[in-house]
């Protein structure tokens, strides 16, 4: 990252908190309009840019904005590109974005005209120049990119900050300087080119670290990722690859005329450098048992921030049934980095959880209705039976009173021996009275059994239904948000984090 990383930051905070990503007031696209309308798929790609450039994904956001612009030409979209050029540390690639808006401000209101040029402003303050002289006809490489023919006719700009200039003629040994350089300096940068015996030889290099300085024979020559093969001499070279707070990783490779090689480096981890010198990158996941992957290396699944080495890092988060996040992040020393990362679901997942959540909540509806229901039929019962058992008991209290009676000395069944004996089948007869009422109370009695048993099931399913309830999810959580609409402009939440700041806005959607 360039060294004007920080205050860039702060200057597009400021900018996109007022204009953050605009969307051109054309009407919203029809949901039958064929794939093949420009204009539908310039809508798409917007979107698609917004929500790339929210997680992270600097480069896809800016290679659809890039088509987007390409389709329509519209100077809303080209306004965005400026913004996420500035987000991203290219001074000079939003310099230019941003003079063409101002050079065409139609689609723009007054405002954002004056955040385009404010953002300009910032970003040219940025740029520097560098003249390269040389003792021969040259490719120029900066930072192991073509950028023009050497000697110049005319200043290179490039970002403030550090670099590897490079030079690359046939017949002559490649050479390279690094430089540092301020914004809106300009910088004399010359070479002189020696001969060399044999074809120039190539060798690639790669490696998964990113922020590593790729050193030749112990001259910088590059910073991981390459992008392309590092130009050398024929012969023997020491190749190696140097990053604080890693160890340094080094392979000799020797080259034939015209020939091609290829080196793989993966410096180790230097655990006392980082104890004492790294930094704290804590992931804020929507998922659980999400596995981490940085720098290509596993760090298995995420149940704590991790301590790595400052600088840059190549983050990648998984899970099953979700699509995998990949996210360049950079750590300063001795600080915490939060990372938002907000995983998607597949859409065959998306289909099986909403279906799965939707029916669990069906049946804890089910079993909760069901259960009160079932529930209140059993009390209703035992309600019903206490009557019964009321009128039971009162008969069998009334018929036995009656025999009490008949029994007494002065009733016919005191003595069924005696003189009264004719009366024996009379007094049986209220004795079985007896008998059958308390029989009539004791089955009474054992039916609140079935109430009892009724509700407690009721109860039971009740409770099943509430914890189904309880535990299910939304079933909507991962549809697609539909933004709302004004004006013919459909409106998305925006919230980017960049080193060493970040905001919340909102994008628009053309």
């Amino acid at each position: 990252m360039p060294t004007f990383a920080r205050p860039l930051v702060a200057h597009v905070l400021l900018a996109s908190l007022a204009v953050p990503l605009v969307g051109s007031l054309a009407p919203p696209a029809r949901a039958d309009a064929p794939a093949t309308d420009p204009k539908a798929e310039a809508r798409d790609r917007f979107d698609r840019g917004l929500r790339y450039f929210n997680d992270g994904d600097n480069a896809s956001a800016l290679a659809e904005f890039k088509r987007a612009h390409d389709l329509t030409g519209n100077t809303v979209v080209l306004f965005n590109l400026g913004l996420v050029y500035a987000a991203m540390g290219r001074p000079v690639d939003a310099a230019d974005a941003l003079d063409k808006v101002l050079a065409d401000t139609s689609g723009l209101k007054p405002e954002q005209v004056a955040r385009a040029k404010q953002v300009k402003d910032d970003q040219t303050a940025h740029i520097a120049r560098i003249n390269v002289a040389s003792s021969v006809a040259a490719t120029i490489e900066v930072d192991n990119v073509d950028v023009g023919k050497a000697p110049t006719t005319a200043p290179i700009r490039l970002a403030s900050g550090t670099h590897v200039v490079g030079l690359v003629a046939p017949g002559y040994v490649p050479q390279r300087k690094e430089i540092t350089i301020a914004g809106g300096a300009t910088q004399d940068v010359a070479f002189e080119l020696v001969a060399m015996e044999g074809k120039a030889a190539h060798v690639t290099v790669k490696s998964r670290l990113p922020g590593a300085d790729v050193l030749i024979d112990g001259q910088v020559a590059g910073r991981t990722p390459l992008t392309q093969s590092l130009t050398v001499a024929p012969g023997k070279h020491e190749i190696a690859l140097r990053r604080a707070g890693y160890g340094t990783a080094r392979r000799d490779i020797t080259l034939g005329d015209g020939a091609s090689g290829e080196v793989t480096l993966e410096p180790d981890e230097d655990t006392s450098v980082i104890a004492a010198e790294g930094a704290v990158l804590a992931l804020d996941l929507s998922e659980t048992q999400a596995v981490v992957t940085v720098d290509g290396a596993s760090r298995g699944p995420y149940a704590a921030p991790l301590k790595l080495a400052r600088g840059p890092h190549r983050l990648l988060v998984e899970r099953g049934d979700f699509l995998s996040v990949e996210r360049d992040v950079t750590l300063d020393g001795g600080k915490t980095t939060t990372v938002k990362i907000v995983l998607e679901p597949t859409p065959t997942y998306r289909a099986h959880y909403a279906s799965s959540e939707s029916t669990q909540r069906a049946w804890g509806w089910v079993a909760t209705v069901g259960g009160v229901a079932l529930a209140g039929g059993g009390v209703g019962y035992l309600m019903w039976n206490k009557g019964q058992k009321s009128t039971a008991q009162d008969d069998f209290s009334t018929k036995t009173a009656t025999l009490d009676a008949a029994k007494s000395p002065l009733g016919n069944c005191y003595d069924p021996s005696g003189a009264l004996a004719l009366h024996q089948a009379e007094c049986e007869g209220l004795v079985s009275d007896v008998n059958l009422a308390a029989a009539k109370v004791d089955s009474v009695k054992k039916r609140d059994l079935y109430g009892y048993a009724i509700a407690g099931a009721g109860v039971g399913v009740t409770v099943v239904g509430i914890v189904l309830l309880a535990t299910s999810h939304d079933p909507h959580k991962y549809d697609p948000k539909e933004a709302p609409t004004a004006s013919g402009v459909r409106v998305m939440p925006v919230a980017w984090a960049l080193p060493g700041g970040g905001f919340v806005g909102l994008g628009g959607a053309f």
